[in-house]
C-alpha cells in the first residue's frame, strides 16, 4: 500500500475509534440523553406506611437556567424541578412532610429568592412541616432558602453560613495595554459598561456597583432575621459577614437547629406538631425524579442530571458564560 493511502487509512482508524470512545464516554456520563423528556416519577426509598415524607434535593450551583447537553433536550433548571416536586407533593394527600436535601454553595440571587418564596407559599396552602437537612456544603443562597424551612438539621461535617452578595470580576486592562490592544466599544452612556474587565472602573461606577450589593444584602440579612428569630439583630449583624461555620458553631450560634444524619433528620420532622403522619410510624420515604433510574438510598435522591462536565480552574478564569451576575453564593 503507498505511503499517502496508509496515512489516510490510519488516520480514518484513529478517528473511528476516538468517535466510538466518546460515544461510549458520552452515554456513561449523560453527555447523549434521550431525544424526550422522561416522564416525572416517584420513587420510593424506604418506607412502608401510607403517610409518605417527600425529599427534594438541591444539589449544586442554584440557579433557572436549564443545563444543556450535546444532544437531545436540555434538563430542567433547578427552580422548574424543584416548583414541579413542590406542586406534585401538595397535590397527594398521603405526603405528610418536606425534607430539602441541600448540598450546594448557594447561586444566583433570583434563583435563591424564588426557591425561598416557593417553598414558603407551599408551607402556607398544604400546611405540613418543611424542614432542611444539611449535607456537605449549605452556603450562601442554599441559606437563604433554608429560611423558609420549619427547623434546619445538618451533618457533623456540614460547612453553612457564608450570609453575603458577591460579584466577581477581573480587569485586564493594564495587560492588554502591554501588548497593545485597546478597547474600542461604544456606549450610549459613561455607566452602559459598567464593570467592563477592558476599562477601568470609576469611583463613581464603583458606587453603582457596592449600592447594588448593599441592598441585596440587606434583602438577604432581613430573610435570615425572620428565619432565626432566636438569634439578636445584633447578633445576626455581627456574625452575617460572610464568614462560614462548622455544623457545631451554627448550632452554638443558633444559626442551625440540631446535628445528626439523615434518619435524625426523619426522626425530627416525625416529632413535628404539624407532622400529621404517625410519629411512631415507618412513614414512606420517597423522591421525585425523571426517568426510570432506581432510588435505592437517600444518597441517591439527587440531581440526575447534574451539569457532566467542570473545567475547574479554566471555568474561574474563562468563565463558563459571560453574563455578570449578582450571586448569594460562597466561592474560593
Amino acid at each position: 500500500m503507498p505511503l499517502r493511502k496508509f496515512g489516510l487509512f490510519s488516520l480514518v482508524v484513529l478517528l473511528s475509534v476516538l468517535f466510538t470512545e466518546s460515544c461510549v464516554i458520552g452515554n456513561s456520563m449523560n453527555l447523549f440523553p434521550p431525544t424526550t423528556k422522561s416522564e416525572f416519577e416517584e420513587k420510593l426509598i424506604a418506607g412502608k406506611d401510607q403517610e409518605k415524607i417527600v425529599i427534594i434535593s438541591i444539589d449544586g450551583m442554584i440557579s433557572d437556567e436549564s443545563k444543556s447537553a450535546f444532544f437531545g433536550p436540555s434538563s430542567d433548571s433547578m427552580v422548574v424541578r424543584i416548583k414541579e416536586s413542590l406542586k406534585r407533593a401538595e397535590r397527594d394527600s398521603d405526603v405528610k412532610g418536606v425534607i430539602l436535601k441541600i448540598n450546594s454553595p448557594g447561586g444566583t440571587v433570583t434563583a435563591s429568592d424564588i426557591i425561598y418564596q416557593e417553598i414558603k407559599k407551599f408551607k402556607e396552602r398544604k400546611g405540613i412541616p418543611v424542614f432542611a437537612g444539611f449535607m456537605d456544603t449549605a452556603a450562601s443562597g442554599a441559606y437563604y432558602i433554608a429560611m423558609a424551612t420549619d427547623s434546619i438539621g445538618a451533618h457533623p461535617t456540614t460547612v453553612t453560613g457564608s450570609v453575603g452578595v458577591i460579584m466577581s470580576g477581573i480587569n485586564v486592562k493594564e495587560g492588554l495595554d502591554k501588548i497593545g490592544i485597546k478597547d474600542q466599544s461604544f456606549t450610549s452612556g459613561p455607566n452602559k459598561a459598567l464593570g467592563s474587565p477592558t476599562t477601568e472602573m470609576t469611583a463613581e461606577q464603583r458606587k453603582i456597583l457596592q449600592s447594588i450589593i448593599d441592598s441585596l444584602y440587606s434583602r438577604f440579612f432581613e430573610v435570615v432575621k425572620k428565619g432565626r428569630p432566636k438569634v439578636s439583630e445584633a447578633r445576626l449583624k455581627e456574625i452575617c459577614d460572610g464568614r462560614i461555620f462548622t455544623a457545631e458553631q451554627a448550632q452554638k450560634e443558633g444559626m442551625i437547629d440540631f446535628i445528626g444524619y439523615f434518619d435524625n433528620f426523619v426522626i425530627e420532622l416525625m416529632k413535628h406538631p404539624r407532622y400529621e403522619g404517625n410519629s411512631q410510624g415507618s412513614p414512606r420515604i420517597v423522591t421525585y425524579q425523571r426517568g426510570k433510574v432506581p432510588v435505592e438510598n437517600i444518597y441517591q435522591a439527587t440531581d440526575a442530571k447534574g451539569n457532566p462536565i467542570s473545567f475547574g480552574i479554566a471555568d474561574k478564569l474563562l468563565g463558563t458564560e459571560t453574563n455578570a451576575k449578582f450571586l448569594y453564593l460562597w466561592d474560593i
